[in-house]
Formats: structure tokens, sequence, C-alpha cells
């Protein structure tokens, strides 16, 4: 019990400079928590501006995308329609090319055609194949 009040006198009886010195370093703790808070809530608002910012350019990019896709679909169908018009231009039907061997007195003319006109003329007709394909 004797002990009980030494304890209770000590708790009591505390040097003023050591009280002061303990409510400065409890000052300086609440002024640093405060610190931390205003930083934390800074960086909060820095973190929501930057997903914002983020959000935005994706649908920026998402945007771009489909227009870029658009534009290819758009020049992918002009080609094709290009090509259906060549192809229509010169592939002769086979009444024309009877008409032509009527005409010829049913021999055989050859074109002279060069043998790069004839490659191009074929790489023209697989495109078109091709492109054919895809549509359907």
């Amino acid at each position: 019990m004797l002990e009980n009040t030494v304890a209770a006198e000590n708790a009591i009886l505390i040097h003023p400079q050591e009280q002061a010195a303990k409510i400065r370093m409890e000052e300086e703790r609440q002024k640093w928590n405060e610190q931390i808070e205003q930083q934390k809530q800074e960086q909060l608002a820095l973190l929501k501006q930057i997903e914002e910012e983020r959000a935005r350019l994706e649908a920026d990019f998402l945007k771009i995308q489909m227009q870029t896709c658009l534009e290819e679909a758009k020049k992918k169908n002009k080609e094709e329609e290009q090509g259906q018009l060549v192809q229509s231009h010169n592939v002769p039907s086979t009444d024309q090319q009877n008409k032509v061997k009527h005409e010829t007195g049913n021999t055989a003319v050859s074109e002279t055609r060069s043998p790069r006109e004839d490659s191009h003329l074929q790489m023209i007709r697989n495109y078109q194949q091709r492109l054919l394909q895809q549509n359907r």
C-alpha cells in the first residue's frame, strides 16, 4: 500500500519542465499526424485525377480504334467494289467470247500479251476471287 501511495505521488508530482516537454512532444506528434493526414488527402485527390485521366484516355483510344476499323472497312468495301467493277469489265462473258470466235471464223485468235501482263491479270483475278470468298 505504501508503494501505491509513492506511485500515486510520483504521478502527481511531475516536474514542470518534464510536463512541458511531454506537452511539446504531444503537440509535435499531433502536428505530424495532421501533416500525414493532409498528404494522404492530397495523394487521394491526385489518384482520383489520374484515374479520371486514365479513363478518358482509354475512351479516346477506343474511339480512335473504332474510327480506324470503320475507315478500314470502308476502304475494303470500296476496294471490293472496284475489284468487282474491274472483274466485270475485264472478264468477257461466254457470249462475248463466242461472238469473238464467231467473228474470227472459229479460229482461236491469240492476243499478243506479254508474260508480265498475263501475270498481272492473273494476280488481279486471284485477288478478286479472294475478295469474293471473303464476302461469302
